[in-house]
């Protein structure tokens, strides 16, 4: 096909920690021009669409810094270097809201920005089952757990509030079916 590959001549990381590193690449395109090219690096992370029996599903509202807004979200957050991503959505809904997840069913993996980092979302759906002994958030965690009608919390992705796209493809996939085996929640708008 005659794919025309970048090609990496080094690579400088400015800024790690345990969740993310930037570093900047230094390529040579396919016509022999050589650039500079930021990347963030960061592990995966799983997110899941928990619905109750009654047909809600669980959100999480929290401060998110790089937005200096709230946002409302599905329960998620990073897959340990030695954990399996269901499991890591198993712990993270427990953590976040205190439900424990039931009939954990993998919807898809997706990159969230394929032109600036390296991050995989796996999107997971459930039927939410209430723990007492949760939640249990993260010290840096300051979560409001928020239950809407799932017909609700599609409106509120129609409408803009909604915006992070792990929420809104977990929400719309779990909606509309889209799985390998074409299942999914058919829900009256």
């Amino acid at each position: 096909m005659g794919e025309k590959i970048w090609r990496t001549l080094g690579r400088e990381y400015l800024y790690q920690n345990p969740w993310c590193a930037f570093r900047v690449d230094e390529v040579e395109l396919p016509g022999g021009a050589r650039i500079e090219y930021g990347v963030l690096e960061s592990g995966g992370f799983a997110a899941v669409v928990p619905v109750t029996d009654e047909g809600d599903v669980v959100l999480v509202r929290q401060w998110r810094q790089p937005l200096g807004a709230f946002t409302l979200e599905l329960p998620s957050g990073g897959v340990d270097a030695d954990e399996e991503p269901e499991q890591a959505a198993r712990r993270e809904l427990f953590e976040e809201t205190g439900y424990k997840a039931q009939g954990l069913e993998h919807l898809v993996s997706v990159h969230t920005s394929t032109g600036r980092n390296t991050e995989v979302c796996h999107l997971f759906r459930c039927t939410a089952v209430r723990d007492g002994r949760g939640p249990r958030p993260e010290p840096t965690e300051f979560i409001q757990v928020v239950e809407l009608p799932f017909a609700e919390a599609l409106r509120e992705v129609r409408s803009g509030v909604i915006t992070d796209a792990a929420t809104v493809l977990g929400l719309l996939w779990s909606a509309g079916g889209g799985t390998a085996s074409g299942g999914g929640l058919h829900l009256e708008q």
